[in-house]
């Protein structure tokens, strides 16, 4: 089978399971609101014939046993055919520094206190949180994390939504001391009991490590500097916390 071949079927997978993921909700609510009216229903006519009540219950019982169908049929579709077999729950702290000044994302608001979407977002933490079903890792690629929160990561590009402003850095800006910048991007990584920095050459298309808690979870450092450099002196609070308490072993 060709590579092209291969990316259109897993394209058509994808496509298929939003398309069911789309059409969960609207089953859901279709069925909630037929139950509503068949409530309704029995409820203006309390002294109607039993083979009235009798129908309105059995059209109940079937909705419900089809929606509760349907979204198991789903679940165990989705999960079969995601890239972790089901649900997860992972996390990734991030810093963003830009021309020496450290830059937080947004405030979230509302009634989850998150910006982004339910499986990618952050909670004004600085930490990447990824949570259910991941269809294809590339759905949690650091690029796909700042598109849903409505910022960009490109090579030389970094747009998002700042504390203060919108945020906008193009490789060649300048500082306030009048040298242009470079983005470059780092990650403490984690691998047995030892933690290595690398600079990431392709970080939009990094994919975040599968893991929980912070470390072994990924700690990814964002700066946009004049300095061309291979590695930063900057690092992320619980990372820090745990090779200072000798948890991990920090291999310079």
């Amino acid at each position: 089978m060709s590579a092209s071949s291969v990316l259109a079927h897993v394209g058509n997978e994808s496509t298929l399971v939003e398309t069911i993921s789309k059409n969960s909700f609207s089953f859901v609510t279709i069925g909630g609101f037929l139950i509503s009216f068949l409530v309704i229903l029995a409820s203006l006519y309390p002294k109607s014939s039993e083979a009235f009540k009798i129908s309105v219950f059995v059209l109940i019982t079937i909705i419900s046993l089809g929606i509760t169908f349907y979204l198991s049929g789903t679940t165990i579709y989705k999960n079969n055919k995601s890239a972790t077999g089901g649900p997860v729950h992972w996390h990734a702290d991030f810093r963003i520094f830009t021309c020496g000044e450290e830059l937080d994302l947004i405030k979230p608001t509302g009634f989850f206190n998150r910006i982004g979407k339910t499986d990618l977002h952050e909670h004004g933490d600085k930490r990447i949180h990824v949570e259910g079903v991941v269809m294809d890792k590339r759905d949690i690629s650091l690029s796909n994390f700042f598109k849903v929160i409505g910022g960009n990561l490109a090579y030389g590009e970094f747009n998002f939504p700042g504390r203060e402003k919108y945020e906008r850095f193009i490789d060649g800006d300048k500082c306030e001391d009048g040298r242009e910048g470079k983005l470059q991007v780092f990650v403490y990584k984690t691998e047995g009991m030892e933690i290595k920095q690398n600079k990431i050459a392709d970080y939009p298309e990094y994919v975040l490590s599968g893991e929980s808690k912070i470390p072994p979870g990924d700690c990814i450092i964002f700066e946009f500097t004049p300095d061309e450099k291979d590695k930063t002196d900057q690092i992320c609070n619980f990372t820090k916390i745990a090779i200072d308490k000798g948890k991990f072993n920090y291999i310079k």
